[in-house]
């Protein structure tokens, strides 16, 4: 009995990760998704994509959709993954480090990488909907994320 060489193995794997990527969802409905409660976070989430949670067709991105209650905040926190952060809708401020920055529908945040940062929603009566796309997904695949929440949050 012949058995596998790691090459073998390889190419087994090789194929096995390309059949997990093929075999999520092509779309997904963002009506249909339930934000839940992020304990500890200050925000509601539903994650998009993201190929460990969800098998998600795109293995090296995340995605998600995220509210912030009004006049609340998120959790300051800082991250070494990228991410882009899309204002659905509401108007708010995001402090990196020491500086802040206003924004309102239609807004894009770049969050610099491993900064601490924290997003204000400025609207007592309104919620903020913003969508995340990070590639945590790659670094985690490549052993370099770090996910950091600050102790003042």
């Amino acid at each position: 009995m012949q058995t596998k060489t790691q090459y073998d193995q390889l190419i087994e794997l090789s194929d096995e990760t390309r059949r997990r990527a093929q075999s999520g969802p092509v779309v997904v409905h963002t009506k249909d998704l339930v934000l839940e409660d992020v304990p500890g976070r200050r925000r509601r989430r539903a994650f998009i994509s993201e190929p460990i949670l969800l098998g998600s067709m795109v293995q090296t991105m995340g995605m998600f959709i995220a509210e912030i209650a009004p006049g609340d905040r998120t959790g300051r926190h800082r991250h070494f993954n990228e991410a882009l952060v899309y204002i659905i809708e509401g108007r708010g401020h995001t402090v990196i480090t020491d500086k802040r920055y206003d924004w309102s529908e239609g807004d894009v945040i770049s969050v610099p990488l491993y900064e601490w940062h924290q997003h204000f929603n400025d609207d007592p009566n309104k919620p903020v909907r913003y969508m995340g796309v990070t590639n945590l997904p790659l670094l985690r695949a490549m052993g370099l994320n770090r996910l950091e929440d600050s102790p003042e949050a």
